[in-house]
């Protein structure tokens, strides 16, 4: 984390007021500077000061604000800091849809007094691309008292909508700090399996959301494998270096949706210092904000819309949990991306069948799940996909179970005829 810069901080101080609820920019293209200024040098100096990030993917230096002047720490989705942080109890959860945030910023049911973001100058100077994120920075800046800008030159210029302009920003500043970066992880064989099992699932034409996690670590490569002549578009949340590896073998081709060119849309990137350098001035890719990308009706005129996400549990309904150290139940981009994908070609939850300690991540019945039942087609893993669309209560857990661990398919049974008679006591 770089270090505070005096000035920054007296003009940011000066800005941020007791009571005002910041919105930071999210993960990797996280304003770093600023927020380094805020922690360090305006929170001890301001009380009851609330906080609003998508920690994935960057710093998580707002886990470590001192509480004891009342501030709070909201989180949208956290990464292993974040995460942390919610099971100690100094950060909260925020369980709403990215789509729903954005709406909520955006009409003042969710009012934002200041939004810090990052950007970076576009090649003539004449306007500023988001840089890696850009998903409720707009929201954010158009609602808010005041904006903060941290100009980065060493941020890829991307393509984007114009969505702020320098001359709008109460506090300008800039740096060249390298970005934190992503780098790829081994495949192993199960979540190659997955993989097989989920690109077999896409339809060649179709619009596609590509989540991350580790049940889809193979799915990029599964795609790349398909027949000659498959080819999708993407409409996601955070693109990856897998991403640039589809473009690169022609896989993905066409625009996104009616309203854009690119065959990729996003909200925001992460990766390598390589997948950085070819983001940047790249008309493959362009960077939308959570208005429109996380925009269910939107995303279900694309027309075969198929999302594919995983999960850390399901349950024999075909309910979806994503938990956290702290048992809470996040939102994200997830629901938004799965209800549309559901009205259209598909919505792909896909996952492998145990822990890394060897439990079932397929349980009976989830007591607090993120995405109902009704928003999946699909569960997917390391031994096959099973079908849900049409089926029954009692087809579905049929299904669910041929999937699961085979020595956990008996067991399955036993609790979920466990859990009916409780239901029906």
């Amino acid at each position: 984390m770089p270090s505070s810069n005096p000035d920054i901080s007296a003009r940011l101080l000066s800005l941020v007021q007791d009571g005002d609820r910041l919105f930071i920019g999210t993960g990797a293209g996280e304003p770093r500077t600023l927020i380094h200024s805020l922690v360090e040098d305006v929170l001890p100096r301001r009380k009851n000061i609330e906080l609003v990030q998508v920690s994935v993917g960057g710093s998580e230096a707002i886990t470590t604000v001192d509480r004891r002047h009342g501030h709070r720490v909201r989180l949208i989705a956290g990464g292993r800091l974040g995460n942390a942080a919610l099971g100690t109890g100094d950060a909260e959860l925020m369980p709403a849809s990215m789509g729903t945030l954005a709406r909520m910023i955006a009409d003042g049911s969710l009012p934002v007094s200041g939004a810090l973001v990052a950007g970076v100058r576009s090649a003539d100077g004449s306007a500023v691309s988001p840089g890696l994120s850009l998903d409720l920075g707009p929201a954010a800046a158009h609602a808010a008292r005041f904006r903060a800008l941290e100009l980065n030159a060493a941020l890829p210029r991307t393509q984007a909508a114009d969505w702020l302009r320098e001359s709008d920003c109460e506090l300008v500043t800039e740096t060249d700090e390298p970005p934190p970066t992503m780098e790829r992880g081994t495949v192993n064989e199960t979540q190659r399996a997955i993989g097989v099992h989920v690109a077999r699932l896409v339809p060649s034409g179709s619009t596609v959301e590509l989540g991350i996690g580790q049940g889809l670590k193979g799915v990029a490569a599964a795609l790349a494998g398909r027949e000659s002549g498959f080819r999708i578009s993407l409409h996601t949340g955070m693109i990856t270096d897998d991403v640039r590896d589809l473009v690169e073998a022609g896989i993905v081709a066409g625009p996104a949706c009616r309203t854009r060119q690119a065959p990729v849309v996003a909200t925001v990137a992460c990766g390598s210092a390589d997948f950085y350098r070819w983001l940047s001035d790249n008309p493959a890719v362009h960077l939308a904000d959570s208005s429109e990308a996380h925009q269910t009706r939107h995303l279900m005129n694309i027309g075969r819309f198929m999302a594919i996400n995983s999960a850390s549990q399901i349950d024999l309904l075909g309910q979806v949990g994503s938990r956290t150290r702290s048992g809470a139940v996040g939102g994200g981009g997830l629901p938004d991306f799965a209800t549309a994908g559901a009205h259209s070609a598909g919505s792909v939850i896909a996952l492998e069948s145990r822990t890394r300690h060897g439990t079932s991540r397929i349980v009976a019945r989830l007591p607090f799940p993120q995405l109902h039942a009704s928003s999946v087609t699909h569960i997917v893993t390391e031994y096959g996909a099973a079908e849900l669309r049409g089926a029954t209560t009692a087809e579905r857990a049929e299904r669910i179970i041929a999937v699961a661990h085979p020595a956990d398919r008996d067991g399955l049974r036993t609790a979920l005829a466990e859990a009916d008679r409780r239901q029906e006591v």
